[in-house]
């Protein structure tokens, strides 16, 4: 096997001179347990390294990925994990299925629409800012990706809008399981081969097209949905979301930033918004600016019977904080790592001679 740049992630491959790339299969040591991806036939001595790795589970993206799933199963005993929609495909026993939005050794599952089955699943872990996906998209000729020919698509429009979640989730590093994985700059590369398809608006999306996604992790009442725009139509300096809250819900807790302007407008409902000048009721059709600095502190919550749908903009820039008044955190980096402003520590705290 080959180690790859993405820390714990492995790769072996084959060649097919028929089509001229690379059938690839993946190891992924997890802190979990470790698992593998779309194997191709690993052969005595990789079989044998798997072994002693130890694999607790085979994640299947595809019906046409299954590959040497049973050969490894009965190697080493690993359980066999596919879509819902495609495991009654498959010619192994399933022995747990999943829907996107679930973890799967701490990956999340994403679901891809319009490509040759209903149940093609992509793996996306956050922290390695990483997408392994099977042959939905061909990483061909390498450095350059594109979807597989129209022809094996059940809709070629669909399957390139459904695809953009790629560049919503902002993957660096996607590692595809026919042709050349990218690495790096897997973002940009998402982006050209979808700016590149004719017939089809990627730039454009309708308030009822959106997908909209709650944290589970979030304690109440900050559990109000929300909705990625931005990053899925191809913004680069402005960032476009939805939130979306029901009665009870709160949106964020009371912050402001260092370095990103917000803009607020409500498109439904009569959410409560409070600022340093009061709380206010709003209503469709407000706009609500939030300059940066304690001046443009807010939080918003719905107290009405009505969900409230609210459009959040903002310029996006990588230098921003975000500072809490009422708990005095302060969030920095992407994934933010969140500080007290004022720790009560002694001012030889962690130092050596």
């Amino acid at each position: 096997m080959r180690k790859t740049v993405v820390p714990g992630v492995w790769s072996w491959s084959r060649w097919q001179a028929d089509r001229a790339l690379d059938f690839n299969g993946f190891f992924v040591e997890a802190a979990e347990s470790n698992f593998v991806v779309d194997p191709i036939e690993p052969g005595e001595e990789l079989l044998a390294d798997l072994k002693e790795r130890g694999v607790a589970s085979v994640v299947i993206t595809n019906r046409d990925h299954e590959r040497a799933t049973a050969a490894l199963v009965a190697a080493t005993g690993a359980k066999v994990i596919a879509s819902a929609l495609d495991a009654p495909l498959l010619t192994s026993p399933v022995d747990r299925t999943v829907e996107p939005g679930e973890l799967v050794h701490g990956w999340t599952v994403l679901g891809l629409d319009g490509f040759k089955t209903a149940g093609e699943i992509v793996l996306y872990d956050r922290a390695l800012r990483t997408a392994i996906v099977g042959d939905a998209l061909w990483g061909t000729p390498a450095g350059a990706l594109t979807l597989m020919p129209d022809a094996k698509l059940a809709d070629p429009a669909r399957a390139a809008l459904s695809a953009r979640q790629l560049r919503m989730y902002s993957v660096d590093n996607l590692l595809v399981g026919d042709g050349a994985c990218v690495f790096g700059n897997a973002h940009d590369v998402i982006g050209a081969m979808l700016e590149a398809r004719e017939g089809v608006a990627v730039e454009r999306i309708n308030l009822d097209e959106l997908r909209w996604i709650a944290d589970q992790h979030d304690p109440k009442p900050f559990t109000g949905y929300s909705a990625e725009v931005g990053r899925l139509i191809g913004a680069q300096k402005l960032g476009y979301a939805v939130g979306k809250l029901r009665t009870g819900e709160h949106y964020c807790p009371y912050h402001w930033h260092t370095a990103e302007e917000e803009l607020f407008v409500v498109m439904s409902g009569n959410p409560t918004l409070r600022t340093p000048r009061g709380t206010f009721a709003l209503r469709p059709g407000d706009f609500i600016a939030f300059p940066t600095g304690p001046v443009g502190a807010h939080r918003i919550w719905n107290d009405a019977e009505e969900d409230a749908v609210v459009v959040m903009i903002a310029n996006m820039d990588a230098s921003d904080a975000c500072y809490y008044p009422d708990s005095r955190k302060l969030m920095v980096g992407d994934p933010g790592a969140v500080l007290r402003d004022n720790p009560e520590l002694d001012y030889f705290e962690g130092e050596t001679v």
